[in-house]
């Protein structure tokens, strides 16, 4: 790779996609004030691709190179087939990461999800105090979000979290 004098990259040679980022569904349990998806996401549940159109997405982007699959949403969590998109895309060779609030996630999903070839759960967390996350959620979920940061730790996966810095959490940074 080229440099320029700065030591800033002139170019970059990728020429396929190396991640996909797919966002499953808009639907989500909870009401998160920076959240960027629609705010009727409910209405938008008949647009969503069916499994097999997201396996065809997920093939045609390993055709063009991509490696790695971050599943996302809203909360991938509420399609009846994420366990299904899970296994094709294990066999489809990629590094798979589901992104997620923790809502919906049981042992028995985890299990399923470690059985069918998933690689990395990330937790999305809005503070390390009750009081503000359920602020910023709308919803009480921080007591499950730490029960279900242990299960995902006691299945053998890495603790990732996903935190969006914001006025009302970044004094806690620290903490």
């Amino acid at each position: 790779m080229a440099t320029q004098n700065n030591g800033v990259a002139a170019s970059v040679t990728h020429t396929q996609p190396l991640w996909l980022l797919a966002e499953i569904t808009y639907r989500c349990p909870l009401h998160c004030a920076f959240c960027y998806n629609p705010t009727d996401y409910d209405k938008h549940t008949q647009s969503e691709l069916s499994t097999e159109q997201w396996i065809n997405v997920l093939r045609d982007a390993r055709k063009l190179g991509a490696l790695q699959l971050g599943i996302s949403g809203g909360e991938p969590l509420l399609r009846d087939d994420i366990e299904e998109i899970v296994v094709e895309a294990k066999k489809l060779g990629y590094y798979s990461n589901l992104i997620t609030s923790g809502v919906g996630l049981t042992e028995k999903r985890i299990q399923a999800f470690k059985e069918g070839g998933l690689d990395h759960i990330q937790l999305s967390m809005h503070d390390i105090t009750e009081e503000i996350n359920n602020f910023i959620t709308n919803t009480k979920t921080f007591e499950l979000k730490k029960k279900v940061a242990a299960m995902i730790k006691s299945h053998g996966y890495p603790m990732v979290l996903n935190v969006v810095i914001h006025r009302y959490n970044i004094g806690h940074i620290k903490e």
